[in-house]
């Protein structure tokens, strides 16, 4: 009976009440971080340019330091958009966590019935 059942979880970080980190602005960030290009990270990620920059702007806002910096480009473009070293260990911290949660909910003792 218990193979019938299974665990499914999603989970964010927040910070005094406001949401930080959570899968889409995980996507964002990783896009990112692969890309070097918010154009390119929100054309992958299937949102328009201008929700990826509010993202990234309000994580911005609610933490220390910035997990995200962005250079212009200049009249031939050649801007850049990349993870900052805090914007990096915040993605490996919430997939650390995310392993540590799906590990968990895999226990065949949580169907204790």
């Amino acid at each position: 009976m218990t193979n019938d059942f299974s665990i499914r979880i999603k989970f964010w970080i927040e910070k005094k009440g406001h949401s930080i980190l959570g899968p889409g602005r995980l996507a964002i960030l990783e896009a990112i971080d692969e890309t070097h290009s918010l154009t390119a990270a929100t054309k992958k990620c299937a949102i328009s340019f201008r929700k990826g920059w509010k993202l990234i702007n309000e994580i911005n806002k609610q933490l220390e330091q910035p997990v995200v910096l962005s250079e212009r480009g200049g009249k031939g473009g050649g801007g850049k958009t990349v993870l900052t070293e805090f914007g990096k260990k915040l993605v490996l911290q919430y997939r650390r966590i995310e392993q540590k949660l799906n590990d968990f909910i895999k226990d065949p003792s949580l169907w204790d019935l």
